[in-house]
């Protein structure tokens, strides 16, 4: 029995043969990659070729074919992603899911029938983001795997968009799209689909107190020591719901997602099976279901623990997880599962032959699914002077639809033969082609490729400025930050919401201090706005398409971070289409880029490298262990840090559950801002500064000093 309203099952195609995988095992639809653009670049992928197969294998099996363009790309980029789009959407791909805005924009403009999933790099979580995406072309977007089964109950009711989740595989430790960390450890951008999965290594946590501006600097000197506690504290388990089933149905879901495009096809087929029966079966998986997908594939078992909070205590405990060595895996043959041949289902097909001396053959096929029938019509059999043509010989010409996306069912063919007739086989092989491509045409016409216009919409764009006369603008992390001489330098500074309160409660006044909302905020965005904008907050730095639509509703200013991941021209378009008055570049954008696009840079600060909803400092200080718990942190906030394998240090800031891991060797342009292009604006990131360390900053700046640090290039 197949329950009402069952979502979509959305299986991994990393290969050919697991897209074979997925759809022999009941996928109802695949998202796949092509060798350029796609965020698994380590996953096999198809070659142009290939994915032309690929795409044809979806659309005769049924299955909806989603098409991975979601890494960030450069303004240089952007003709052969248009390109690889036109090509895919000439062979009927189904939709394109999306993280980079530019691109969005350009296949929304371009080819304004294609369908766009905004995919979970652009850390989507409100309504909000819904309300603002789908003026702009979107259909669905991807919920982070941080999402509580409360808040995925909020978006799928308030949403105007589907809402798509995973349901299975591999926990990025950071919010997706919120990752620096491989970047800066070893130059292998996330946001390019070369992540190194640095979060799997073996780190050094270690709590080392509160966050007052005496401690903050400790970070740097502090004893850390050699061992204790998980060696591995950024590394999780991976999710597994397949317990949670019914729940998940019935919170109104449009479509689950399986993770694993760099995963076997055996691991793909797989999984796909197991979750393709609960689906159908409207059921939670039982103890052997869940030994059978450890078995296939996991990091020390399965966790739930994000979509369990708030619905049990401590749900964040036990959610670290690392693969099995190979030997281990040597060890226990059940885990080790090798390729299978896999059977692509093909459609029930009967129909209609008549052959008749004189009067030209026919043959009539009907889809049983749709009930779609076509006849095509071929050479006229004339009367046999030697051996007439039986029904068993016209048998095995008509019942030959190997390679084609039917099998004749139970029903069979009607072949109605007349007396003492002859034709040739050629003339039946070529009536039983000719009605295969009717039915094929008219089960899955060609509806080509409407053609829209280049996207240049008619937005006002902020000054651009050179040197020392560009405006400098500040986030600030600690209202004790906020210094004389950081009101005299910079034209706006950004505090955090709660740090803003905390500085106008204690009498703050300036102009140019407006606030920074959460990198990420399920579903209280318009409220918190709201209040902002009631205590008079005169501007807000915001990270997503939500937060974006919410202060502009409010009648505030907005100025789009960092986290927006701006990597080429067209996406500062994009969201100054949106609202924004202000943009700043991602970190990984190249002084190259910068000159491609209307926005300011980052020009100094310990640059934040991970967002995690969950706080492994917990247990060192007593706190929550994650965003979502029944008590809040026992501290104002707690500073850590990070130690790797090299001994090289990044500070910890944790507040409520959430952690901030930020770069232990700042940026440093000071004494290099005569190469930066013109800018709107230069920002700065303060973190663990305290108020004499601002000042010592902004003096470094005025005077050109050269320090060490990381450099724009």
């Amino acid at each position: 029995m197949i329950y009402p309203n069952t979502p979509e099952l959305l299986s991994p195609a990393g290969s050919p043969d697991a897209l074979l995988a997925a759809v022999s095992a009941g996928a109802d639809a695949v998202y796949l990659g092509a060798s350029a653009f796609s965020n698994r670049m380590r996953a096999r992928n198809f070659s142009e070729d290939e994915l032309t197969d690929a795409l044809k294998t979806a659309r005769y099996a049924g299955v909806n074919s989603y098409i991975t363009i979601n890494t960030r790309v450069r303004q240089e980029e952007m003709d052969d992603v248009l390109f690889l789009a036109e090509h895919l959407l000439k062979n009927h791909c189904s939709g394109f899911i999306v993280a980079d805005a530019g691109v969005a924009a350009n296949i929304h403009s371009r080819f304004p029938e294609a369908m766009l999933h905004a995919s979970t790099q652009m850390t989507l979580s409100d309504p909000a983001d819904g309300m603002a995406l789908a003026e702009l072309g979107f259909t669905r977007m991807v919920v982070p795997r941080e999402i509580s089964l409360s808040e995925l109950r909020r978006l799928t009711a308030e949403c105007p968009l589907e809402i798509e989740m995973f349901l299975h595989g591999a926990h990025c430790v950071s919010l997706s799209g919120q990752c620096l960390m491989s970047w800066v450890m070893g130059g292998r951008s996330g946001n390019r689909g070369e992540c190194a999965q640095p979060c799997r290594l073996p780190y050094t946590a270690v709590r080392l107190g509160n966050t007052d501006p005496a401690d903050r600097g400790r970070w740097q000197t502090a004893p850390v020591p050699k061992s204790g506690g998980n060696p591995y504290p950024l590394s999780l388990k991976d999710m597994c719901l397949a317990r949670r089933i019914p729940e998940i149905i019935a919170s109104g879901v449009a479509s689950l997602k399986i993770e694993g495009r760099q995963k076997p096809a055996a691991y793909v087929y797989g999984v796909t099976k197991i979750y393709r029966r609960l689906l159908d079966e409207g059921r939670a998986a039982t103890d052997e279901e869940i030994a059978e997908l450890d078995a296939l594939f996991s990091r020390d078992g399965f966790t739930d623990g994000y979509f369990a909070a708030g619905q049990r205590k401590n749900p964040y405990a036990n959610m670290l997880g690392v693969r099995a060595s190979l030997s281990e895996l040597a060890e226990n043959p059940a885990k080790v599962k090798t390729e299978e041949k896999y059977v692509l289902p093909t459609r029930e097909i009967t129909g209609t032959c008549i052959l008749s001396v004189g009067i030209p053959m026919s043959l009539t096929l009907t889809d049983v699914r749709t009930g779609i029938s076509v006849t095509a019509d071929g050479e006229t059999p004339e009367a046999a002077t030697g051996n007439p043509l039986t029904v068993e010989n016209a048998r095995k010409n008509l019942y030959k639809y190997g390679g084609t996306p039917f099998h004749v069912g139970d029903a069979g063919l009607d072949i109605r033969l007349g007396e003492g007739i002859w034709c040739p086989v050629s003339s039946l092989n070529a009536l039983r082609r000719s009605a295969v491509q009717l039915l094929t045409d008219a089960l899955f016409p060609d509806t080509g490729v409407s053609a829209g216009t280049q996207y240049r919409p008619a937005v006002q764009m902020p000054g651009m400025y050179s040197g020392n006369g560009c405006p400098k603008t500040a986030l600030c992390m600690f209202a004790d930050q906020v210094t004389a001489e950081a009101l005299r330098y910079f034209t706006r500074i950004y505090l955090l919401v709660t740090e803003w309160y905390k500085w106008k409660s204690a009498g703050g006044n300036a102009g140019n201090v407006g606030a920074s909302l959460p990198a990420v905020l399920f579903g209280d965005t318009q409220k918190t706005v709201d209040a902002l904008a009631d205590a008079g907050c005169p501007f807000v730095q915001v990270h997503s398409p939500g937060q974006l639509y919410c202060v502009k509703k409010a009648g505030m200013a907005a100025h789009g971070s960092f986290r927006l991941n701006l990597w080429n021209g067209d996406s500062a378009l994009f969201w100054y289409q949106l609202g924004a008055d202000t943009l700043t570049a991602s970190p990984e954008a190249s002084i190259p880029m910068l000159r491609q696009m209307t926005a300011g840079a980052v020009v100094y600060g310990h640059i934040p490298l991970m967002h995690t909803s969950r706080c492994f400092l917990w247990g060192k200080c007593g706190g929550t262990g994650g965003r979502i718990a029944g008590k809040t942190c026992p501290h104002e906030g707690c500073l850590g840090v990070l130690t790797d394998r090299t001994a090289a240090r990044f500070p910890v800031l944790a507040k409520d559950g959430i952690c901030e891991i930020c770069n232990g060797t700042p940026l440093w342009m000071g004494d290099k801002l005569s190469l930066l292009p013109p800018l709107t604006h230069m920002e700065f990131l303060f973190t663990t500064e305290n108020g004499t360390q601002v000042d010592g900053v902004i003096k470094g700046y005025r005077t050109g000093e050269k320090r060490t640090g990381k450099r724009l290039r």
